[in-house]
């Protein structure tokens, strides 16, 4: 892991954009082992290693392709002002109009990629699967489930084709630089 916490550092402090041409953030201040915690506890869940690692030691979201991942409490915000924490309670809620509207439990919305569509981790999973959620194109009443899709089989585990495997590109684009 130290690796990849180094790698993640180096791409940022190189400043050089993202494979999809957006340009490197500065990270926001990073969090404290308590922060983690407390959030751990109001999601009910845990986090991987890794990612609390890098929100330890590399900033508390704000860095990644895409807008960035999303911070945890006092962290990072998406287009909607909402960290990632916010953003899972917000997709929690039932929505009213649509009584199909399920957001899968233990699901973490994490890196925003603009019109609606966020990177999330499965953080009820033992692997923390890495799933896409893109809501484009589906109706009241559709069957969501179909709207959320594999990005990558996990977030702390394995490589896939050489590369480490990870969320939102970020990690596994430092590492195959």
């Amino acid at each position: 892991m130290d690796d990849i916490v180094g790698r993640v550092r180096q791409r940022i402090e190189s400043g050089s954009p993202d494979p999809m041409g957006n340009a490197a953030r500065a990270p926001a201040p990073a969090a404290t082992r308590a922060s983690i915690a407390a959030d751990e506890q109001t999601l009910g869940f845990t986090l991987p290693p890794l990612l609390k690692r890098l929100y330890l030691e590399v900033g508390n979201g704000g860095w990644g392709p895409g807008y960035g991942l999303l911070g945890l409490t006092g962290g990072a915000q998406d287009d909607l002002g909402k960290t990632a924490v916010q953003s899972y309670f917000s997709y929690r809620r039932q929505e009213s109009a649509d009584p199909t509207w399920r957001w899968p439990t233990g699901l973490l919305p994490l890196c925003h990629w603009g019109c609606a569509i966020y990177s999330c981790i499965d953080c009820a999973q033992p692997r923390f699967p890495v799933l896409a959620f893109d809501p484009n194109g589906w109706d009241a009443y559709n069957d969501w489930s179909e709207a959320f899709f594999p990005e990558c089989d996990g977030f702390d585990h394995g490589s896939d084709s050489g590369r480490m495997v990870t969320i939102c590109g970020s990690v596994s684009m430092a590492m195959t630089e």
